[in-house]
């Protein structure tokens, strides 16, 4: 039995995720990646405001 013909058995046994469990995975990474997105930007406003806010007392 060569490589090719192990990599074919192998390949048969993998359980690939149907189409909709795709979808879904995608939806939730996407919306979970623009809602982190959003709260490190503010974060990042007001950690720089803070900065500057101390900066202007000394």
């Amino acid at each position: 039995m060569n490589l090719f013909q192990k990599v074919k058995m192998e390949y048969s046994k993998v359980e690939w995720p149907s189409r909709t469990e795709v979808i879904h995975s995608t939806i939730w990474v996407v919306t979970m990646t623009v809602i982190i997105s959003i709260y490190l930007g503010v974060f990042d406003i007001l950690a720089v405001r803070a900065l500057n806010f101390l900066e202007a007392l000394i």
